[in-house]
């Protein structure tokens, strides 16, 4: 009994990261990833901090952290 807990509490915590990422109605996870390539690329030319920048970039564009 324990056992399969463990087991059902591991694949919930796999399956929540398998989603987790940018994401924006309508949008394909390839045009995602297109969007914070260029996010990447910008906060590289312009030497600012990656994190924060990146994410207002991300959310500038219409796109969510979930």
């Amino acid at each position: 009994m324990k056992r399969n807990v463990v087991l059902i509490g591991f694949l919930l915590l796999l399956s929540a990261c398998a989603v987790a990422g940018w994401h924006k109605q309508g949008v394909s996870d390839y045009e995602a990833e297109n969007a914070l390539a260029q996010c990447e690329y910008e906060a590289g030319i312009n030497h600012v901090d990656r994190g924060d920048f990146i994410s207002n970039c991300m959310k500038r564009q219409g796109f969510r952290w979930y």
